[in-house]
């Protein structure tokens, strides 16, 4: 890992620098750190690809995942982490809302699976108590890994195994988080992704370690960002994004960004956007569906840390028309979800590992 074991203990305040797509690389950064530039062409790492490695190449995604939670409860689901367990299955902590709801939610959902699109039990354990938009990390206490879960609302849970029992250990520093362990320290970005926190407890103190100022040239917002660190050592954090003037062509709409850094600290990004996953998703049954947005992506790395898969919360129902013309008013396609049985996860399949 490149930062070692320093204590941080003052914030850097940086431009995010844009890197130009150029038909030559000239280093790695001309690659979004997901390649490495050689001989003025970039060699990306599966599965990204493209000229600056900035795009995620998806094989066709088994029709198992069109909803992994049953799309038969009329409940709205919006999105959280999978994590696979020792024994090879598969966890999903999934938040649940109300019908027509997507705020205020009812719990957090444990899901088990035998593969990562599913079918996924959920009558196993019982409905966590916390919030919406979890974020999840393991980390190391005393020689033993450790799994934390990270609500919207209410405290970090952390428990010994992913069977539970969870137990609230301090404040989520930020909405929307996004969290990493590295190194004895934890380090976390939240919902407009502008910074990065880092502390050396769960229960703090948290201390900024980077500000992230991006150059954004693309008209609308980032969110929901997720946060890790590769086999070289480097950062990324991928994001739903949006523009909410855009309200019909949705699958043509601002939808997705990546940011990457060599150290957490000066951040880049490849200018103009390239976004890393689009709106249209091919399923192994012959459909296809273009969502008018996928939001709250949250990335799968295998035991050799290659990235295989990326779960998403979304609309189920509006396409690319979007809902405009048959709302009351002007509705953005990002803003559809509103109005439909959404939220229940998709997955976009497996990678062209």
């Amino acid at each position: 890992q490149k930062m070692g074991q320093r204590r941080i203990m003052c914030a850097y305040v940086l431009a995010v620098l844009p890197v130009a797509i150029a038909t030559a690389c000239e280093s790695d950064l001309n690659c979004s750190l997901n390649g490495i530039c050689t001989g003025g062409t970039c060699a990306c790492d599966k599965p990204w690809t493209g000229p600056s490695c900035g795009v995620l190449q998806y094989a066709v995604t088994p029709s198992t995942a069109k909803s992994l939670y049953p799309i038969s409860v009329p409940n709205n689901t919006w999105n959280g982490p999978i994590v696979q367990d020792e024994n090879g299955t598969f966890h999903l902590f999934d938040p649940i809302y109300a019908v027509g709801s997507l705020g205020g939610s009812l719990g957090i959902l444990h899901g088990v699976a035998n593969q990562i699109e599913g079918p996924y039990n959920f009558d196993k354990y019982p409905r966590i108590a916390g919030g919406h938009n979890p974020g999840f990390t393991t980390f190391v206490e005393d020689g033993k890994t450790m799994y934390s879960l990270w609500p919207d609302a209410g405290g970090i849970l952390v428990a010994d195994s992913l069977d539970g029992t969870w137990s609230s250990v301090g404040a989520v520093p930020a909405g929307n988080p996004a969290p990493i362990f590295l190194n004895g320290s934890f380090y976390v970005t939240s919902q407009h992704t502008d910074e990065v926190l880092t502390a050396k407890s769960l229960s703090g103190p948290w201390l900024s370690y980077s500000k992230i100022t991006v150059p954004w040239t693309t008209r609308g917002r980032r969110e929901d960002p997720f946060m890790w660190i590769d086999r070289r050592g480097n950062w990324h954090i991928v994001n739903h994004a949006y523009d909410t003037s855009q309200l019909d062509h949705c699958g043509n709409s601002t939808l997705s960004a990546h940011q990457f850094s060599e150290d957490g600290i000066t951040w880049h990004m490849v200018e103009p956007n390239v976004e890393p996953y689009s709106h249209t998703v091919n399923f192994d049954d012959g459909t296809s569906h273009t969502y008018t947005t996928l939001e709250r992506p949250f990335l799968f790395f295998n035991e050799n840390r290659e990235l295989t898969h990326i779960s998403v919360a979304a609309d189920l129902v509006t396409e690319d028309a979007g809902c405009n013309s048959i709302s009351n008013g002007e509705v953005a396609c990002t803003n559809c979800k509103y109005r439909d049985h959404c939220g229940t996860f998709t997955l976009l399949g497996r990678t062209g590992i």
